[in-house]
Formats: C-alpha cells, sequence, structure tokens
C-alpha cells in the first residue's frame, strides 16, 4: 500500500506541475504585431496562455524598455520565421493586456 501511495504522489506532482506552468506560455505562430507607445504588441495564432485570458483581442505586449525582445520579434516578423513558444508574466494592471516576458523561436 504504501508503494502506490509514492507512486500516486509521484503522478500528482508530475501533471500538477505541467499543467501549472500552461498557464504562463503558448506555442504557436506570431500573426499579427503593431506598435504602440507602451512598446511592441503581438498576437498568435493559438491565442494567449491560459493565465490571460480575458486580454483585450489576444494581444500581448512587449514594454517599450525590454528592446532584446523587440528586436527578437522583429527580426523574425521580417524573415517570415516567427513560430515559437511565448512566455508571459501575467497581465498588466490598467490595460488588461498580457506581458510577454520571452519568446523562444522555433529554428
Amino acid at each position: 500500500m504504501t508503494f502506490f501511495r509514492y507512486v500516486l504522489y509521484f503522478i500528482f506532482i508530475v501533471f500538477s506541475g505541467s499543467s501549472i506552468s500552461a498557464d504562463y506560455y503558448q506555442s504557436g505562430k506570431i500573426t499579427n504585431l503593431t506598435a504602440v507607445p507602451k512598446g511592441l504588441m503581438i498576437m498568435m495564432d493559438k491565442g494567449v496562455p491560459s493565465k490571460c485570458e480575458g486580454a483585450p483581442y489576444g494581444w500581448m505586449l512587449i514594454k517599450q524598455e525590454h528592446t532584446a525582445l523587440t528586436s527578437l520579434i522583429l527580426t523574425l516578423w521580417t524573415t517570415g520565421k516567427n513560430q515559437g513558444t511565448v512566455y508571459v508574466s501575467g497581465r498588466e494592471n490598467g490595460t488588461g493586456y498580457c506581458i510577454v516576458s520571452q519568446f523562444d523561436p522555433i529554428g
């Protein structure tokens, strides 16, 4: 009975960790981008991560001060290699837009 309990604990830990991390990322293709005074905004074909549900029209914001991230997204967009995984830190107070903290391109 004890071994069975450890197996159940292990399964619970593995699956609970993966469901939490899915809240903060989404893989797919960048389908649209636009520039606003606060930074660059992107839209993914698969929508926003579950942590950002309710973000206006599915837009995610890359803040203006994150210049390396902005440069990466613009380079990928112009070369047509716009698939990858977007990671977010949550929603911005006031606007409700999802804040992008990282983008991992697919080679």
